[in-house]
């Protein structure tokens, strides 16, 4: 018979063809002809090729090999097993003078030692091959004309539908009269090639699970044309046969099911013995490990998951949607998540703890399901108004659900900025669980890497393409990762978290993406969608920020003609001043900022400028607070990290000198620290330590002047928690010890700040929230204009900075979720003025808070005292 075998291959070896076996026939010499391949699927059946069931003469086969690369030397015999054929099944419908049905069972006298080496492959029994390479091997001619090789040699190929591969193999062909069928398929390479002496051996994929790539059996070696000639040949497509290969191993005594030839329940059963994934292996004196830190898959997951639930008759049920919290009472998911719909499959969800079951309609959920089990009604399901499934349900497929109360799970962020192809993504997928013994399913969560791709990369499958009639749009978002997987180790949820590791200046931070839309096997081996955030931060801002009402307030902006430059003016405050120069008065951008009435004399480059602001240290003050940025720009280097600013306050007599509380330098003589330290021992402070807080031999103490508690503190309320220090001496400016920048805008202030816990030695992320959210979680109100809330940046640590290893994903924020910030301490936002090189604001200072994760921080806006600062410091 005309077979085919590798041309043009490469060597193989065993442990990615550990299922391969040589069949051969014996002479009377006891030397054997090692005519035909096969593979081994089962630990006694080798499944190859009908045709190999007898060689010219008649003579069936009746030995086989496994465990050899070199079948005619006994060099590396090491790991070889070789076992008697006592039975040979052909398929029912193959005859000798016709290709078709060529597939055939050969069961071997007893089991093989299973070993990494030996070891039977898994079966494809998708009829969708999808996959752009397969690898072929044997030991038969190198190329037409040539002898057999005596080295297993592999080659890879490429699938060409049958279509196009019947221009090859026409019609008249007596063994192919009906032309191909569909369980036929072909493959082929320009140069690479099968060749006569291959017949039944094996045409297989890898697929990756977790860390090991894993065989499966997709063609076995049928027949061919000359090789190397770039003619493809042909295959018998395994996924037709499955049904007939399980009944035949049930007939023989086999305890063979179709769930025993399930992707993950194969893939399981020799786990062990299959090879790493290149990537992710490590030789160390010849034993193979795992490189935890390029891990694909983590099973370690955050608070940010949810479920929804739904209210049937009997029982609440969860679909196989998720959602992702973005604020402490809201979630947002796919529009078809929390829509009315038809038809679900439910089913035992172990992540949930909730039992699901088939439904024929699915009504709109009532609850969300957090990790820890906790169950909360959902108040308001809010669509996108765009959103049209009876067009496209891939087209703003998003949904804000709001929640009846907070949670005590943690949030996360999402990200707003620009598409950044080639980035590598976190999301969050269902890997099915399949017991072998009991037959039974459930699943789990896992995380896993991919990589964001431009529109032009993302090659979809048609079935998605189909459901796209106006292609991809802006809202987006492609990913994906090379390798296929094992069909059941990832499937991405509905609405689940698509998250970007972000770099800051002292930690990675984890941002929402966007938002799981559709693709198979989490976008490994083809590409997937999610939904983009930032293409529908309009709408969410419209969902999501509180509108304020609007308040109609006097006019605060007064042109008075009759004054001019020079003319003495007063303000409706009783504040006096005097009409000159509008640059010259820093004093009338305070007022703007800070919301005061604001005077113009004759035109609006005439401004009316407090008398206070004129005197010369008012001025200097000012000056100092306004031109810090460029002023000492000279002292900025890439050894920042706010000890620079930090300053020790103590008390010291005659016998001892102790510190207790914190500051920060805000000017040359001025430091700021919390009213509440400073009164707790009864007498005021009257030293600081600047310059080297960690170190005693690069600081300096200076005596302190004045403290001045702030005239409207209230210790009962924690209410203007603030207090000035004036010192001595003037502190000359170096680079260990400068003052830092004050922010001056009273209404906007910047996402991403630091807190700056010098006592515990903790710089942490911290967040402004909305003061609605605040209010409601601690149930009290604030006077915004003094006072702010801030989310604990805690949540949005993310400790590993080398490689993916998502083992410490979570780990490190549980190890840091309760962490108390002693008073006074800064809060702050770095501009950065190159790569290595920041300039420091002071936003806000730390006054008080539960230690806890869950509950707001309560702190000082420093913009709110910026001119009782000019005064104190004058």
């Amino acid at each position: 018979a005309q077979g085919v075998a590798p041309a043009e291959g490469r060597p193989a070896y065993l442990r990615e063809f550990a299922h391969i076996a040589a069949i051969g026939w014996t002479n009377e010499d006891q030397s054997v002809q090692w005519l035909c391949g096969g593979s081994l699927i089962w630990e006694n059946f080798i499944l190859t090729a009908a045709h190999c069931a007898s060689d010219d003469d008649n003579v069936p086969p009746d030995v086989a090999r496994m465990g050899d690369i070199n079948i005619y030397s006994d060099e590396d015999d090491k790991f070889a097993q070789q076992l008697k054929i006592v039975d040979v099944i052909r398929h029912p419908k193959h005859k000798y003078y016709s290709h078709y049905y060529d597939i055939a069972l050969m069961k071997l006298e007893r089991n093989v030692a299973v070993h990494e080496t030996v070891a039977p492959t898994c079966l494809w029994l998708d009829d969708e091959i999808r996959f752009p390479e397969l690898l072929a091997a044997g030991w038969g001619r190198t190329g037409f004309g040539e002898d057999t090789t005596k080295t297993l040699l592999k080659v890879q190929l490429t699938p060409i539908t049958n279509e196009k591969c019947s221009t090859h193999y026409q019609r008249g062909d007596p063994k192919l009269v009906n032309g191909l069928m569909d369980h036929q398929l072909c493959a082929g390479d320009e140069k690479m090639d099968t060749c006569r002496g291959d017949s039944g051996g094996p045409l297989h994929v890898k697929l990756f699970k977790e860390w090991k790539l894993i065989p499966f059996l997709v063609g076995v070696t049928s027949f061919g044309k000359a090789c190397g000639l770039s003619a493809p040949g042909v295959y018998v497509k395994v996924s037709k046969f499955g049904d007939w290969i399980i009944e035949t191993l049930q007939r023989h005594g086999e305890r063979a099911t179709r769930f025993k030839f399930k992707p993950l329940v194969c893939a399981n059963r020799y786990y062990d013995l299959r090879e790493y994934k290149e990537d992710i292996k490590i030789v160390t004196n010849g034993f193979e490990s795992r490189n935890r830190y390029k891990a694909y898959f983590s099973g370690i997951l955050g608070d940010l998951i949810v479920g929804f639930a739904r209210q049937f008759p009997d029982d609440p049920a969860s679909g196989n949607c998720s959602g992702t919290l973005i604020e402490p009472n809201v979630v947002i998911t796919t529009a078809e998540c929390v829509l009315d719909k038809g038809q679900v499959f439910f089913f035992n969800h172990q992540y949930f703890g909730i039992q699901m079951f088939v439904s024929n309609y699915r009504a709109r959920p009532t609850h969300v399901v957090l990790k820890n089990t906790n169950i909360i009604r959902i108040a308001k399901i809010i669509v996108h108004p765009s959103y049209n499934s009876s067009i496209s349900p891939f087209y703003n497929n998003i949904a804000v659900v709001k929640l009846t109360s907070f949670t005590p799970n943690l949030p996360f962020c999402g990200w707003y900025g620009d598409p950044r192809p080639n980035r590598y993504l976190f999301i969050t997928g269902q890997e099915l669980i399949l017991n072998e013994n009991t037959e039974v399913y459930s699943h789990t969560e896992i995380m896993t890497r991919v990589w964001e791709r431009s529109s032009h990369e993302c090659q979809l499958a048609q079935q998605y393409l189909d459901l796209l009639p106006q292609g991809l749009q802006n809202e987006h978002l492609c990913f994906g990762n090379q390798p296929f997987l094992v069909p059941g180790s990832c499937n991405a949820l509905p609405g689940s978290a698509i998250e970007q590791e972000f770099d800051s200046y002292f930690n990675h931070t984890i941002y929402i993406h966007g938002i799981n839309l559709f693709g198979r096997d989490c976008g490994y081996g083809e590409p997937a969608v999610g939904i983009r955030l930032s293409a529908h931060k309009t709408w969410l801002e419209s969902v999501l920020l509180p509108r304020p009402k609007i308040v109609h307030i006097d006019p605060i902006v007064h042109i008075d003609t009759d004054q001019e430059l020079g003319d003495e003016c007063e303000y409706a405050d009783g504040t006096r001043g005097t009409c000159i120069a509008e640059p010259d008065c820093p004093a009338f951008r305070s007022r703007l900022q800070q919301r005061q009435q604001i005077t113009f004399c004759s035109n609006r480059n005439i401004v009316c400028c407090p008398n206070k602001a004129t005197d010369p240290r008012m001025m200097a003050i000012e000056d100092e607070f306004n031109q810090c940025e460029k002023r000492y720009r000279h002292l900025r280097t890439d050894q920042q990290n706010g000890r620079s600013h930090a300053v020790e306050i103590g008390w010291q007599d005659d016998r001892n000198t102790t510190y207790g509380c914190y500051g920060y330098l805000i000017s040359t003589r001025g430091v700021i620290s919390p009213a509440s330290c400073l009164l707790e021992r009864g007498e005021m402070p009257n030293i600081a330590r600047i310059g080297g807080i960690d170190s005693l031999d690069s600081s300096r103490v200076v005596p302190i002047d004045k403290v001045t508690i702030h005239p409207n503190y209230n210790p009962t309320k924690q209410q203007h928690n603030i207090a000035i220090l004036k010192l001595e001496s003037v502190v000359e400016p170096t680079e260990s010890v400068f003052p830092t920048c004050l922010w001056q805008n009273i209404t906007h202030s910047p996402v991403k700040q630091i807190v700056l816990d010098f006592a515990s030695k903790r710089f942490d992320p911290i967040h402004p929230m909305y003061k609605s959210d605040c209010e409601a979680l601690l149930n009290r109100t604030f006077d915004e204009l003094y006072t702010l809330c801030m989310d604990p940046g805690t949540r949005h640590f993310y400790a590993n900075q080398n490689a993916f290893d998502l083992q410490y994903h979570f780990k490190a924020i549980d190890s840091i979720l309760n962490i108390c910030y002693g008073a006074g301490s800064p809060i702050v936002w770095r501009k950065d003025l190159n790569d290595t090189v920041f300039v420091e604001y002071l936003v806000h200072m730390y006054s008080h808070g539960d230690c806890d994760h869950q509950t707001p921080r309560v702190v000082t806006r420093i913009a709110a005292y910026i001119e009782w600062f000019k005064e104190v410091l004058q």
